[in-house]
């Protein structure tokens, strides 16, 4: 199993932390008559190069507790070392490569023991289709360096959530357009889109886990707490899993085995087009911070449900050969698991629109 090791400034603040827990608390002192004073660690004042006479910068937090931020904050470049040994598989440092990523770090140096020209070949194929952001910027006979040359305020949240909710509204939208043409050609550029989709859902976690631990990356990202964190991460989790869907519907249109046009697959056709409908809505509420349009959205999937059983039993009344039943089966069972997390989106709206 491949082993990473994280090293820097991240590992010398856990230590401050760990010296610090023992004496966490401190009093506040009046001075003059106006002025509360209270004492900063000296070692985490050590560890960030703070001086007598430097600015410190104080944010009043929704919480009410205070973000206090050096003036001159320094930007510590994070770096992580992932060892491959003789008997890992590719695809597992590709996870280790992935966790990383996702962790937050700058720059991944990857050390192989064996089988070189496999391993480079299999990660940077996965950073060309998985992974935004990171390039191979230093290799050797035994080892590559990977570095992200992507900021968080090069790519906002919302702009990256947008773009993964058009990419993934035009999914299912052809879908069903290829559904009514029985169009092979744009099934497979359906399948292919998902790997877009996955990069941006990969990158948006990598911000909102940096978002999270770290408030003015918050704010450079464009999010205010970290309950909206929470709430993005779930609706972009929600819309990954749809891309999924649209692109599980297309890839059982090659498996049908149908003369002309049964009535079953023009009901089945309505169904993604209505889904479609109610996808498309619950992203509009997010982007709107509507609640209002999010509440009527929950009780109109909870009517599509009703409809789209209904369609399902017709279906096992009819006979058709088994490949075709399957596939139209997998078809309605992935519609109806788009509109529950439309449903689950609409409920992130709701919850987020209520003040703390």
């Amino acid at each position: 199993m491949a082993h990473i090791r994280g090293y820097n400034y991240i590992a010398s603040l856990e230590s401050v932390f760990e010296e610090m827990s023992s004496y966490s608390l401190r009093r506040v002192q009046l001075t003059g008559r106006s002025t509360y004073i209270v004492s900063l660690p000296k070692s985490w004042a050590e560890l960030i190069k703070l001086k007598p006479g430097d600015y410190v910068q104080l944010i009043p937090q929704p919480d009410n507790s205070l973000l206090l931020i050096p003036r001159q904050r320094r930007e510590m470049p994070s770096e992580a070392l992932i060892e491959a040994s003789a008997d890992d598989l590719p695809e597992e440092v590709a996870r280790e490569l992935i966790a990383c990523y996702l962790a937050g770090y700058d720059t991944i140096k990857i050390v192989f023991r064996r089988r070189v020209d496999e391993f480079k070949s299999y990660l940077k194929n996965l950073m060309r289709t998985k992974l935004i952001g990171l390039e191979s910027v230093e290799e050797s006979a035994d080892y590559m360096v990977i570095r992200c040359l992507m900021g968080h305020v090069d790519f906002p949240i919302r702009d990256a959530l947008n773009r993964v909710h058009v990419m993934t509204l035009s999914m299912l939208k052809d879908a069903v357009k290829a559904l009514r043409k029985r169009d092979h050609f744009l099934v497979n550029d359906i399948i292919q889109r998902d790997d877009e989709v996955d990069r941006l859902y990969l990158f948006c976690v990598r911000q909102l886990k940096a978002a999270i631990e770290n408030a003015i990356i918050m704010r450079e990202v464009g999010l205010k707490n970290p309950r909206e964190c929470l709430g993005y991460r779930l609706i972009v989790k929600s819309v990954e899993r749809i891309a999924d869907h649209a692109a599980g519907i297309a890839s059982q249109i090659p498996l049908l085995k149908l003369r002309g046009s049964p009535q079953i697959v023009d009901e089945v056709i309505k169904l993604g087009e209505k889904v479609s409908e109610l996808y498309e809505r619950a992203m509009n509420s997010v982007f709107k911070s509507d609640v209002k349009q999010a509440n009527k959205l929950i009780l109109d999937v909870e009517n599509f449900v009703k409809f789209e059983d209904a369609i399902l039993k017709r279906l096992f009344e009819l006979r058709l050969n088994t490949e075709t039943l399957i596939g139209l089966r997998m078809m309605i069972e992935s519609i109806r698991r788009i509109a529950e997390y439309s449903a689950d989106i609409a409920e992130i709206v709701i919850n987020l629109g209520v003040k703390s």
